[in-house]
């Protein structure tokens, strides 16, 4: 009876402490912090553009600024800051005025300083800052029994690394015409596809522009998706 007892005592006990096991909470790990991803920014500004022809082709202008804005998301995983915030801060900077669109190719302004990019550029936060100008020349010749529009696009363009202060890409009066140009526009075709931009030939003078204008913008600012750049003093 006695070793009985002490048997039941014994169990009574494992029990208790399987019961006491139970009630404790398992100890979780402490949740990990979120990775924080650092996206770059970019301002694509200031932008000017202008035609031979008065009154610049809106569509041929948003032609270009696509293909500005979805070269530098898509291939170089950049944030694009705002064109409102960008125009606010370049005028608190006290900079001129500088217009979207002008009349004609004379009137457009020269591209900024350097150093005035890279100041913009740290006033805004910004990691890129770039700026352009592109003219466009229309014109009709003629071809067997009718007349043909002809465009040819020039740009200028410079983009700052503001962080490394250094000049990425500095291309000036550089044409839709030139070989490098159209090497460019020949090895792009799928990626334009895949953009959404298609462009045509033949008919009215606007398919000429848009083409002629993603050509040498696009041939332009290819060298930033491999540069290295030099200081600004």
């Amino acid at each position: 009876m006695r070793v009985w007892t002490i048997l039941s005592l014994l169990a009574a006990a494992v029990c208790l402490g399987y019961a006491q096991g139970q009630t404790q909470e398992t100890p979780q790990e402490a949740p990990k912090p979120p990775v924080q991803i650092e996206v770059k920014k970019i301002a694509l500004y200031p932008w000017s553009f202008a035609e031979n022809e008065r009154g610049t082709n809106e569509q041929a202008v948003r032609t270009v600024q696509e293909l500005l804005r979805r070269s530098f998301e898509d291939r170089a995983g950049l944030e694009i800051i705002p064109e409102g915030r960008c125009r606010s801060v370049w005028l608190q900077l006290g900079n001129d005025n500088v217009s979207l669109t002008y009349e004609e190719p004379g009137q457009l302004p020269q591209l900024p300083s350097p150093k005035k990019l890279l100041e913009f550029g740290e006033a805004l936060g910004a990691d890129y800052v770039c700026a352009g100008t592109v003219s466009w020349r229309v014109r009709s010749v003629w071809v067997g029994l009718g007349p043909k529009t002809k465009a040819e696009a020039t740009v200028n363009v410079i983009i700052v690394d503001v962080k490394k202060r250094e000049i990425v890409v500095d291309v000036r009066d550089f044409s839709s015409g030139s070989n490098k140009a159209e090497k460019w526009y020949e090895t792009a075709g799928a990626l334009l596809v895949s953009w959404g931009i298609t462009l045509f030939s033949g008919g009215p003078k606007t398919p000429h522009m848009q083409r002629a204008g993603v050509i040498a913008v696009g041939a332009a600012i290819e060298p930033f998706f491999a540069a290295t750049g030099r200081k600004i003093d």
